[in-house]
């Protein structure tokens, strides 16, 4: 009896000694226990009573035609999508700081199998700096946790070639989303928020599909990065 007792006080200690290491590791590394949570879409959202279908000519939908979206809005669905990544990225929401003088240009990239990653380059008068981000999730389902943010200074001319690069393909008449149907692929999303008026634009590897200008100004801002 005595022998089963001692048994026993001693699986309790190991029981108790393994619950006190893990919590002390929750409190040490709190990372690990990190499961990112929306608190914000990071983009309008349209009402999808308004999107106008292609329709052929006895009135039925075309399967396979990107439909009529308004501009600078996400569906929910996408909304969500893209939020959830950007918040987990450790990004700021851009869209509702018109009124703040801010000058800010974000490209994101989501690929369906690869991890997150976001360039964000930002201008306060002749100070210029690119903010790099990038999360172990995968960019086509759930997000992660960051695992990689780095800050870098630049010169200002590394600003006006990107402004000049949005310039040579008209990027604030461009319309937000893309008139391609393509089921798999990378999320390319470039944003520009400057002196106070918002845009931004979504393509699906445009780098592949008819969107060469586009894929030019998103892989200038990785360049400048890397550079």
């Amino acid at each position: 009896m005595i022998r089963y007792l001692i048994k026993e006080m001693k699986n309790a200690i190991r029981i108790i000694f393994l619950a006190t290491v893990l919590v002390s590791c929750r409190t040490v590394l709190p990372e690990l226990m990190h499961k990112p949570k929306m608190r914000a879409l990071y983009f309008p959202t349209y009402d999808e009573r308004n999107v106008v279908y292609h329709t052929d000519n006895y009135g039925n939908r075309i399967i396979g035609a990107a439909p009529v979206r308004p501009n600078d809005s996400l569906s929910q669905f996408v909304n969500d999508w893209y939020s959830k990544h950007l918040y987990s990225l450790g990004e700021p929401v851009l869209y509702n700081k018109t009124n703040e003088s801010i000058n800010v240009i974000r490209f994101t990239h989501l690929g369906t199998w690869s991890n997150p990653r976001s360039y964000r380059i930002e201008r306060a008068k002749s100070n210029v700096t690119i903010t790099y981000n990038k999360t172990n999730g995968q960019g086509g389902y759930k997000p992660g946790r960051r695992i990689e943010h780095k800050t870098k200074i630049l010169d200002v001319e590394k600003w006006d070639l990107v402004i000049s690069k949005m310039d040579s393909i008209d990027f604030w008449n461009m319309e937000t989303h893309d008139k391609n149907v393509i089921l798999d692929g990378a999320e390319w999303i470039f944003e520009a928020l400057i002196n106070g008026r918002y845009h931004f634009i979504t393509r699906n590897s445009p780098d592949r599909y008819d969107g060469k200008e586009y894929a030019e100004l998103c892989t200038l801002i990785v360049k400048i990065y890397n550079e």
